[in-house]
């Protein structure tokens, strides 16, 4: 299946299980699901950044409904949260049109901004929680450089301070595994909680230095990030699994060791956001032209569902794409 062009005749890579009223296929989306991470990107809605890392093909929001479609069991009942991304920098005028227009179309729908808080208000606040955003994305991959962990810990204090008072609001973080041990001691004290955006940065043996391969669940950052998830200060979102491994001859298999741990350890703090349009790595970036578009990637999310709910089990499975979401997320 290719990254957008999806199709609902896709076959499953397990068998179907029987409810006692109808069939369900593991690699399709159970009713009352949330994909918690998606991207649009249209270019005709608003200009992309000029100082941006990429550019991207178009991806418009009916191919986001249509590629949704697809996974669903039932469309009518599944809940999509819009994560600005990163080729608009913090112009939101894209994401906030998309969820004025699902929202007319009564699909459910959140949202996840990148805001310049120096000149955005708190009546603007307001009115994006009016809208469904949840949160701000804080993403320090995007562009391949180094994270500075002090300029992140500042970032994170900052932010925190000015979407304390919405309620439900989150910080969402992208950042590399190991800097969780660097950022623990300020997310305890943050007044607000955080999303680990894909698996929380932790690689797949296929990325690891060759002491770490035979160890993945030992690598920088992985335990403080589980008692961070266990303390209930991060949910950690099962997402990009195609970022976190260089298998590709597999569905990421390295990463199962590291997956069984989080639905082991954290099974009520996980989440799962499908990643559409499956954009490139931010380490391919550096020095690119932005008159070439970065192509998407090509990826079979049924698959990679199918492989989840093989690793993880129906009971956490289920929790992960419903019941954490509307709980963490969504409140």
């Amino acid at each position: 299946m290719g990254s957008y062009e999806s199709s609902s005749n896709t076959p499953s890579v397990h068998p179907t299980e029987h409810d006692g009223s109808s069939n369900h296929h593991i690699s399709h989306l159970p009713s009352h699901a949330v994909d918690t991470h998606v991207h649009v990107f249209d270019p005709k809605l608003g200009p992309y950044a000029p100082g941006r890392a990429y550019t991207p093909p178009d991806a418009p929001l009916e191919k986001l409904i249509a590629f949704n479609q697809s996974l669903s069991t039932d469309t009518n009942n599944t809940t999509l949260v819009l994560v600005q991304p990163s080729p608009y920098k913090n112009d939101c005028s894209v994401m906030l049109h998309c969820l004025r227009e699902l929202k007319n179309r009564h699909i459910s729908v959140f949202g996840i901004a990148v805001l310049d808080l120096d000149n955005t208000s708190d009546a603007q606040l307001k009115e994006m929680h009016t809208l469904g955003v949840r949160g701000i994305r804080l993403n320090f991959q995007a562009d391949g450089n180094q994270v500075q962990t002090a300029q992140l810990v500042t970032a994170l204090y900052r932010t925190a301070d000015r979407i304390r008072y919405l309620p439900g609001w989150v910080i969402q973080l992208f950042v590399p595994g190991w800097t969780w041990d660097a950022l623990y001691d300020a997310i305890l004290e943050l007044p607000v909680r955080v999303i680990a955006d894909h698996l929380g940065g932790m690689w797949g043996s296929s990325k690891l230095p060759p002491e770490l391969q035979a160890v993945s669940t030992s690598q920088p950052g992985l335990h403080s990030l589980l008692s961070l998830a266990k303390q209930s200060r991060v949910c950690v979102k099962v997402s990009g699994l195609y970022r976190m491994s260089d298998d590709i001859t597999g569905t990421f298999g390295d990463l199962q060791p590291i997956v069984q741990m989080f639905a082991r350890e954290i099974p009520d703090q996980l989440i799962w956001g499908s990643d559409w349009p499956h954009t490139g790595d931010g380490h391919n970036r550096v020095g690119k032209s932005l008159d070439v578009k970065e192509p998407f990637r090509v990826i079979d999310d049924h698959a990679i569902l199918g492989r989840l709910y093989a690793w993880m089990g129906s009971d956490v499975y289920r929790k992960m794409l419903v019941d954490n979401s509307v709980r963490l997320c969504l409140s």
